[in-house]
């Protein structure tokens, strides 16, 4: 996905914690879902997802993940 710019961690009951990185539009469907506690499907840059969002404790989101160093 050329247009992938987010890194999205998300954090699930239970402890299961999911790293995506999502375009700007895989992310507004994903945030409408967690407004609304519903499940929805995401296309990532290298799968497709599932989200319950009910399911979620909490959503990290990284615009900027160029980083110059070791």
């Amino acid at each position: 996905m050329a247009d992938a710019d987010r890194r999205v961690e998300m954090g699930f009951e239970g402890g299961l914690i999911l790293v995506v990185r999502l375009a700007d539009d895989e992310w507004s469907k994903l945030e409408t879902a967690l407004d609304g506690g519903g499940r929805v499907s995401l296309t990532g840059d290298d799968a497709s997802y599932v989200v319950d969002a009910s399911k979620v404790c909490y959503v990290k989101i990284e615009t900027s993940v160029g980083r110059v160093g070791f």
